[in-house]
């Protein structure tokens, strides 16, 4: 990983967004929310609930709640404080997922990660896991921040796999639970499945308008041949 895969053992291509759709994050990001809102003074009650910043990136959340950029700053570390070391883990793999990556692996799939958590902690979750095997590419954040937004996401993961939009070929696939997600994969032109056992709301995914939803991983599949 991260040394990049030759053209030539790309072939279908799918990009998996992580917190809500691979795993559920969240006991561990709820957890190390109410650290960081602790540090700078927010009260939660304000924000409830506090899942609805399970998938975007931290830098957004924590402006939503009012934080200016030190605010922000200081939340984020308050928030990294309790993650690295005990909220990384409280998490746990969807029913379904393990397989569905098999199925696609044995079709000939090449796989990829693309999240907006910091690429240090989601290939460490990866691994705890033990999904690192189904990967060609897992693709974050940086922690300072400067790549977060999803299609800067996935550009660093289309980058590491050399593919280029548009070059012909497959059309790849974003898989994510968050209308970011389903954006984010057009962007690149990418075709796009919306996932509703994560985070978002089947309303917030069918208005960022996907190629297919599915509601558990043995849909995908079948999603899979709406896309390609």
């Amino acid at each position: 990983m991260g040394a990049g895969v030759s053209m030539g053992q790309v072939r279908n291509l799918a990009l998996f967004d992580l917190d809500g759709t691979l795993t559920d994050p969240a006991e561990g990001i709820v957890g190390s929310l109410l650290h960081g809102m602790a540090a700078v003074g927010v009260d939660p009650n304000d924000h409830e609930p506090l899942e609805q910043f399970i998938g975007p990136p931290l830098q957004e959340s924590f402006a939503e709640m009012g934080l200016d950029n030190a605010g922000v700053a200081a939340a984020i570390e308050g928030y990294r404080e309790r993650f690295a070391t005990v909220g990384i883990f409280e998490n746990k793999v969807y029913d379904g997922i393990p397989e569905l990556l098999q199925q696609m692996q044995n079709d000939g799939w090449t796989l990829a990660v693309a999240t907006s958590k910091p690429e240090p902690f989601a290939v460490r979750i990866v691994d705890h896991f033990d999904l690192t095997q189904y990967f060609e590419v897992i693709a974050g954040a940086t922690m300072d921040g400067s790549r977060r937004h999803k299609k800067d996401v996935i550009q660093h993961a289309l980058d590491q796999l050399h593919h280029q939009s548009g070059a012909g070929g497959p059309k790849p696939v974003m898989i994510g639970d968050r209308d970011v997600d389903i954006k984010g994969g057009q962007a690149h032109g990418l075709s796009t499945i919306g996932v509703v056992w994560g985070y978002g709301s089947v309303e917030e995914l069918i208005d960022a308008g996907p190629s297919a939803l599915a509601a558990q991983p043995s849909e995908i599949p079948e999603a899979l041949e709406l896309c390609v």
